[in-house]
């Protein structure tokens, strides 16, 4: 890899489940410094598009490419040291503690290859206390909560450094303090020079926290803009169907557009 800031670029990205086209013919680079919200109905597409992203599915048709080269002919370690996927739920089962299982996040740039650690390192540290988990460092990561198994999780994501940021639907079980410690977070890596990129149900959190929105209609369409630019009433019914721009109006949506 030349660039110290690595591109992670769709050309003429295509994704199907089955029959049906979800994603046709998308064009995106995700740019250094800014913070991507997408956005669509349940099945639209959304967390296919952050697996092929992160290259770990395929696309039907189309290429990704990380700096120049292809994401597919990446070893899976490279790809980690660059481009972090927080995944809808969790992947396999953790008997271990909070803290190796934050320390997980270190795993493609340490020697130990994921082995537990005897004690955490000071990025570990910082991290379970960004997200209020040290008094948790020594349970067992199986005995959380839903939402401190999120924050845990996020805690991971935040170890692992890496310069591109994929997030499905990371408020899932989070209070609303920790749904905006993570929106900061997001802010705060993109402040950094790196590279975010989540899943979002609620336009409202979307139009103040995203620099570009991505819309996926589930029939192959797709937009991309500014918030300012997408988030209307039409678009919005357009994208989740009619009543929708009326319930975002009633939680006060009608001022912010």
């Amino acid at each position: 890899m030349e660039s110290t800031v690595p591109s992670l670029t769709a050309f003429q990205l295509t994704l199907q489940t089955g029959t049906r086209t979800l994603v046709d013919s998308l064009d995106l680079t995700l740019e250094s410094g800014e913070v991507l919200g997408i956005l669509g109905a349940n099945g639209a597409g959304k967390s296919t598009l952050l697996a092929v992203l992160a290259g770990l599915a395929a696309p039907t048709q189309g290429q990704v490419t990380l700096d120049g080269h292809a994401l597919s002919a990446l070893p899976p370690l490279t790809r980690a040291q660059h481009i972090g996927l927080l995944p809808q739920g969790d992947e396999g089962v953790f008997f271990g503690s909070v803290v190796n299982f934050v320390a997980l996040g270190r795993y493609p740039f340490d020697d130990t290859q994921g082995k537990p650690v005897g004690h955490a390192p000071d990025d570990v540290a910082m991290q379970l206390l960004t997200w209020e988990l040290t008094e948790l460092a020594q349970r067992a990561f199986d005995t959380l909560s839903g939402g401190e198994r999120q924050r845990a999780r996020l805690a991971q994501l935040a170890v692992q450094q890496a310069r591109i940021a994929l997030l499905d639907e990371p408020l899932t079980h989070l209070d609303p303090a920790h749904q905006a410690r993570l929106l900061a977070w997001a802010r705060s890596e993109a402040d950094a020079g790196r590279t975010v990129a989540m899943t979002l149900h609620d336009p409202n959190w979307a139009a103040g926290h995203c620099d570009r929105l991505l819309f996926l209609h589930g029939d192959g369409r797709w937009q991309l803009g500014v918030p300012a630019d997408l988030l209307t009433p039409n678009a919005l019914e357009a994208l989740y169907g009619p009543g929708t721009a009326a319930l975002w109006q009633q939680i006060g949506w009608g001022q912010t557009v």
